[in-house]
């Protein structure tokens, strides 16, 4: 049998003059930004918002380089996952960005050409959540025509490979520092009102901290804290820099480990709000030492688990 996977991710732009077009992609999901006046009002709001907010973006991403490395950390992961797949099948493996080429209708017309006898759908996010796994489901099913229902693989926060992966990624920042740190584990934040509505998030993210805790035996410190809200409305918090007040003033930490629980590949929200807004942040406010975890990316544990819930799904 031929199986057709699709590695799923946000999108970045990968350069300055696609940061626009970019968010405009990203405020038009109604799975996320949900505007009033129907399709008029939402090509509307999206397009004004990303205009007010592109310049301020361009800054971001000009910082890091020009612009976003996640689709390529996207590739290589779904290089390396193609290769351990075809070690036991017939398996293609292609790359989707919700947001910015190659887009899913795109990748659908490719998929399409293969006459592949099924396709599985790999959100590249750990924990499920209707701003981005139901979002990216939603939009494949939308593009996808009379191709086969997809095989989705919903989430993968608790699978003892990834947990493992995450704690190997904390362990080598830990080595860098000579008292321990407080490990203070950011995950992008989502509307409150989708957590009230049901969304299982943050109850996933928090089951994942415990996890990756319980790998690391416990001997640290820890808590959560939340990055990238967007607009008035509640999101998840505390924000990351309410966290590290909190850490400074009531705990008297100087030494902070971060982990960005939420991400597999390397892009803006690691690359600039932590790495460099973030850290500035913590320098200011008194913490000595101030490092990163790096995220998964195609470390071979993390894909292995991604290869195993593939062939846990499919007939060979």
């Amino acid at each position: 049998m031929k199986h057709a996977v699709i590695v799923a991710n946000l999108g970045a732009p990968s350069n300055l003059s696609e940061v626009r077009p970019f968010l405009k992609q990203l405020f038009a999901d109604p799975d996320i930004f949900n505007f009033p006046f129907g399709k008029l009002g939402q090509a509307f709001f999206s397009s004004m918002i990303a205009t007010l907010r592109a310049p301020k973006s361009k800054k971001y991403y000009a910082a890091i380089g020009g612009g976003s490395p996640l689709h390529e950390n996207t590739v290589a992961q779904a290089l390396k996952l193609e290769k351990m797949l075809n070690e036991k099948g017939d398996f293609t493996v292609f790359t989707a960005q919700r947001y910015w080429h190659p887009f899913f209708e795109e990748i659908a017309a490719e998929v399409r050409q293969g006459n592949f006898d099924d396709i599985i759908l790999v959100p590249m996010y750990p924990h499920y959540s209707t701003t981005t796994t139901l979002s990216i489901v939603n939009e494949w099913k939308r593009v996808s025509g009379d191709l086969p229902e997809p095989i989705v693989i919903e989430r993968f926060y608790a699978e003892p490979g990834y947990v493992k992966a995450c704690a190997n990624q904390i362990r080598a920042t830990l080595s860098k520092f000579h008292k321990p740190p407080h490990i203070l584990f950011s995950a992008h934040s989502i509307p409150v009102s989708r957590v009230k509505a049901g969304d299982p998030y943050e109850k996933e993210i928090n089951a994942n901290m415990e996890l990756i805790m319980d790998e690391l035996r416990r001997v640290y410190n820890y808590s959560l804290c939340y990055q990238s809200k967007v607009g008035p409305v509640e999101w998840l918090g505390p924000e990351i820099q309410d966290a590290l007040d909190g850490l400074v003033k009531n705990k008297g930490v100087t030494n902070v480990l971060v982990f960005p629980i939420a991400f597999v590949s390397e892009h803006v929200e690691t690359l600039y709000e932590l790495d460099i807004q973030t850290r500035e942040y913590a320098k200011k406010i008194g913490i000595k030492q101030f490092e990163r975890a790096d995220t998964v990316q195609d470390l071979n544990e993390f894909i292995a688990v991604l290869k195993k819930l593939i062939l846990e799904r499919v007939a060979l």
